[in-house]
Protein backbone atom coordinates (compact mmCIF):
# COMPACT_ATOMS: atom_id res chain seq x y z
CA UNK A 1 0.00 0.00 0.00
CA UNK A 2 1.19 3.58 -0.89
CA UNK A 3 1.87 6.07 1.99
CA UNK A 4 -0.49 8.98 0.91
CA UNK A 5 1.41 11.35 3.19
CA UNK A 6 4.62 10.45 0.75
CA UNK A 7 3.72 11.27 -2.86
CA UNK A 8 6.70 12.03 -3.82
CA UNK A 9 9.40 9.97 -5.48
CA UNK A 10 11.82 12.73 -4.04
CA UNK A 11 10.59 12.49 -0.16
CA UNK A 12 12.72 11.38 2.27
CA UNK A 13 10.27 8.29 2.80
CA UNK A 14 11.16 6.64 -0.69
CA UNK A 15 15.21 7.99 -0.16
CA UNK A 16 15.74 6.77 3.14
CA UNK A 17 18.94 4.30 2.94
CA UNK A 18 18.02 2.74 6.15
CA UNK A 19 21.22 2.93 7.66
CA UNK A 20 20.13 0.62 10.38
CA UNK A 21 19.85 -2.49 8.59
CA UNK A 22 23.42 -2.09 7.52
CA UNK A 23 25.10 -4.15 10.12
CA UNK A 24 22.73 -6.85 9.65
CA UNK A 25 23.93 -7.72 6.70
CA UNK A 26 27.05 -10.01 6.34
CA UNK A 27 29.86 -8.77 3.91
CA UNK A 28 29.12 -9.92 0.54
CA UNK A 29 28.99 -11.13 -2.50
CA UNK A 30 25.58 -11.66 -1.88
CA UNK A 31 22.83 -11.88 -4.09
CA UNK A 32 20.08 -9.42 -2.48
CA UNK A 33 15.96 -9.42 -2.82
CA UNK A 34 15.03 -5.87 -1.21
CA UNK A 35 11.08 -6.06 -0.78
CA UNK A 36 9.78 -2.41 -0.68
CA UNK A 37 12.71 -1.28 -2.21
CA UNK A 38 11.71 2.35 -2.56
CA UNK A 39 13.96 4.55 -4.64
CA UNK A 40 16.86 1.96 -3.96
CA UNK A 41 18.84 4.08 -1.73
CA UNK A 42 19.71 0.89 0.40
CA UNK A 43 20.65 -0.81 -2.06
CA UNK A 44 23.07 1.78 -3.48
CA UNK A 45 24.57 1.40 -0.10
CA UNK A 46 25.05 -2.31 -0.56
CA UNK A 47 26.99 -2.02 -3.45
CA UNK A 48 29.08 0.54 -2.21
CA UNK A 49 29.86 -1.43 0.63
CA UNK A 50 30.25 -4.82 -1.22
CA UNK A 51 27.91 -6.75 0.79
CA UNK A 52 25.79 -7.05 -2.56
CA UNK A 53 26.64 -7.81 -5.97
CA UNK A 54 23.27 -8.36 -7.64
CA UNK A 55 20.06 -6.91 -6.38
CA UNK A 56 16.44 -7.64 -6.71
CA UNK A 57 13.71 -4.98 -5.89
CA UNK A 58 9.94 -4.86 -5.77
CA UNK A 59 8.06 -1.78 -5.61
CA UNK A 60 4.59 -0.38 -5.71
CA UNK A 61 5.14 3.43 -6.42
CA UNK A 62 6.64 3.32 -9.95
CA UNK A 63 8.04 6.70 -9.87
CA UNK A 64 10.37 5.75 -6.92
CA UNK A 65 10.82 2.12 -8.59
CA UNK A 66 12.26 3.82 -11.71
CA UNK A 67 14.56 5.27 -9.47
CA UNK A 68 15.67 2.02 -8.09
CA UNK A 69 16.53 0.78 -11.43
CA UNK A 70 19.65 2.59 -11.88
CA UNK A 71 20.80 0.70 -9.21
CA UNK A 72 18.65 -3.32 -9.03
CA UNK A 73 19.44 -5.68 -11.38
CA UNK A 74 15.39 -6.00 -11.81
CA UNK A 75 13.23 -3.70 -9.76
CA UNK A 76 9.05 -5.37 -10.02
CA UNK A 77 6.62 -2.36 -10.29
CA UNK A 78 3.71 -4.18 -8.31
CA UNK A 79 2.54 -5.25 -5.23
CA UNK A 80 3.99 -7.70 -2.83
CA UNK A 81 0.87 -9.62 -2.08
CA UNK A 82 -0.05 -9.73 -5.67
CA UNK A 83 3.33 -10.78 -7.19
CA UNK A 84 3.54 -14.44 -7.88
CA UNK A 85 7.81 -14.99 -8.58
CA UNK A 86 9.16 -18.30 -9.62
CA UNK A 87 12.32 -18.32 -7.46
CA UNK A 88 13.48 -20.89 -5.46
CA UNK A 89 16.60 -21.17 -3.31
CA UNK A 90 17.99 -18.33 -5.49
CA UNK A 91 18.62 -15.36 -2.92
CA UNK A 92 21.30 -15.22 -0.05
CA UNK A 93 18.99 -12.24 1.42
CA UNK A 94 15.94 -11.28 1.62
CA UNK A 95 15.15 -7.50 2.90
CA UNK A 96 11.38 -6.74 4.32
CA UNK A 97 12.59 -2.73 5.63
CA UNK A 98 8.90 -1.30 6.96
CA UNK A 99 7.32 -3.78 4.98
CA UNK A 100 4.74 -6.37 6.55
CA UNK A 101 2.56 -4.15 8.89
CA UNK A 102 1.42 -3.27 5.46
CA UNK A 103 0.53 -6.49 4.04
CA UNK A 104 -2.80 -8.45 4.82
CA UNK A 105 -1.52 -11.79 5.37
CA UNK A 106 2.48 -11.19 6.27
CA UNK A 107 2.74 -15.09 6.95
CA UNK A 108 1.69 -15.80 3.28
CA UNK A 109 4.39 -13.03 2.13
CA UNK A 110 7.42 -14.86 4.83
CA UNK A 111 6.40 -18.28 3.65
CA UNK A 112 6.67 -17.23 -0.34
CA UNK A 113 9.96 -15.85 1.28
CA UNK A 114 11.34 -19.38 2.76
CA UNK A 115 11.10 -20.98 -0.54
CA UNK A 116 12.90 -17.63 -2.33
CA UNK A 117 16.41 -17.86 0.25
CA UNK A 118 18.94 -19.88 -0.26
CA UNK A 119 19.11 -23.01 2.80
CA UNK A 120 21.59 -20.99 4.41
CA UNK A 121 19.77 -17.39 3.27
CA UNK A 122 18.96 -14.59 5.55
CA UNK A 123 15.79 -12.42 6.31
CA UNK A 124 16.20 -9.14 7.45
CA UNK A 125 13.41 -7.25 8.41
CA UNK A 126 12.07 -4.03 10.17
CA UNK A 127 8.96 -2.87 11.56
CA UNK A 128 7.46 -0.14 14.28
CA UNK A 129 7.29 -1.39 17.70
CA UNK A 130 3.49 -1.53 18.99
CA UNK A 131 4.87 -2.10 22.80
CA UNK A 132 6.36 1.41 22.99
CA UNK A 133 5.82 3.58 26.01
CA UNK A 134 3.52 6.12 23.98
CA UNK A 135 1.71 4.25 22.07
CA UNK A 136 0.86 2.61 25.60
CA UNK A 137 0.29 5.51 27.60
CA UNK A 138 -2.57 7.03 24.65
CA UNK A 139 -3.99 3.78 25.05
CA UNK A 140 -4.12 3.55 28.85
CA UNK A 141 -4.23 6.92 29.96
CA UNK A 142 -5.79 8.34 27.32
CA UNK A 143 -8.22 5.55 25.40
CA UNK A 144 -6.29 6.98 22.10
CA UNK A 145 -5.89 4.82 19.40
CA UNK A 146 -5.47 7.35 16.31
CA UNK A 147 -3.99 6.59 13.57
CA UNK A 148 -1.23 9.59 12.02
CA UNK A 149 0.27 10.06 8.56
CA UNK A 150 3.39 8.48 10.11
CA UNK A 151 5.65 6.80 12.48
CA UNK A 152 3.90 3.49 14.36
CA UNK A 153 0.32 4.68 13.91
CA UNK A 154 0.63 5.39 10.21
CA UNK A 155 -2.67 4.74 8.70
CA UNK A 156 -1.44 2.53 6.07
CA UNK A 157 -0.07 -0.25 8.32
CA UNK A 158 -2.58 -3.30 9.16
CA UNK A 159 -0.45 -5.39 11.68
CA UNK A 160 0.99 -4.35 14.58
CA UNK A 161 3.95 -6.73 16.35
CA UNK A 162 6.01 -6.71 19.45
CA UNK A 163 9.24 -8.63 19.24
CA UNK A 164 7.72 -11.99 20.78
CA UNK A 165 4.54 -11.59 18.13
CA UNK A 166 6.87 -11.21 15.79
CA UNK A 167 8.92 -14.57 16.14
CA UNK A 168 5.86 -16.12 16.56
CA UNK A 169 4.99 -15.83 13.44
CA UNK A 170 8.58 -16.29 11.74
CA UNK A 171 8.30 -19.49 14.00
CA UNK A 172 5.21 -20.49 11.81
CA UNK A 173 6.97 -19.36 8.47
CA UNK A 174 10.19 -21.43 9.57
CA UNK A 175 12.49 -18.50 10.36
CA UNK A 176 14.75 -19.12 13.14
CA UNK A 177 15.94 -15.59 14.85
CA UNK A 178 19.54 -14.94 14.68
CA UNK A 179 19.64 -11.21 16.55
CA UNK A 180 17.02 -8.40 17.36
CA UNK A 181 18.27 -4.98 17.87
CA UNK A 182 16.10 -2.53 19.40
CA UNK A 183 16.30 1.16 18.27
CA UNK A 184 15.51 4.08 20.42
CA UNK A 185 14.80 7.43 19.77
CA UNK A 186 18.05 10.32 19.34
CA UNK A 187 17.04 11.59 23.04
CA UNK A 188 19.83 11.61 25.80
CA UNK A 189 17.23 10.55 28.49
CA UNK A 190 15.74 7.52 26.85
CA UNK A 191 19.46 6.12 26.83
CA UNK A 192 20.25 7.31 30.64
CA UNK A 193 17.76 5.33 31.18
CA UNK A 194 18.28 2.22 29.16
CA UNK A 195 21.95 2.01 30.88
CA UNK A 196 20.48 2.49 34.39
CA UNK A 197 17.80 -0.55 33.72
CA UNK A 198 20.33 -2.47 32.48
CA UNK A 199 18.18 -2.90 29.30
CA UNK A 200 15.28 -4.41 31.39
CA UNK A 201 12.91 -2.11 29.70
CA UNK A 202 14.64 -1.49 26.40
CA UNK A 203 11.49 -2.73 24.47
CA UNK A 204 9.23 -0.09 25.59
CA UNK A 205 11.53 2.82 25.22
CA UNK A 206 12.17 1.60 21.19
CA UNK A 207 10.54 2.86 18.86
CA UNK A 208 11.13 0.20 16.31
CA UNK A 209 12.50 -3.47 16.10
CA UNK A 210 14.66 -5.07 13.48
CA UNK A 211 15.70 -8.45 13.40
CA UNK A 212 17.86 -10.98 11.35
CA UNK A 213 16.36 -14.87 10.73
CA UNK A 214 17.74 -17.56 8.93
CA UNK A 215 15.25 -20.32 7.27
CA UNK A 216 15.34 -23.94 8.84
CA UNK A 217 14.07 -26.78 6.27
CA UNK A 218 11.35 -27.57 7.96
CA UNK A 219 8.05 -25.64 6.70
CA UNK A 220 5.16 -25.61 9.05
CA UNK A 221 2.69 -23.98 6.65
CA UNK A 222 2.51 -24.26 2.70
Amino acid sequence: MINPGYPDEKDDYYNDPKAFLWELVPDGPNLVMDLGCASGRLGQRLLELNKAYKLVGVELFEPAARQAMKFYENVYIADIEDLCLDYDKHFDIVICGDILEHLKDPLKTLTRIHKWLKDDGLLICSFPNIRYWRIIRDLMLRGEWKYTTSGIMDQTHLRFFTVRSFKRILNEASFDVVRVNIRLPGGPRQAMFNRVTLGLFKEFLGFQIVLSARKHNHISRP
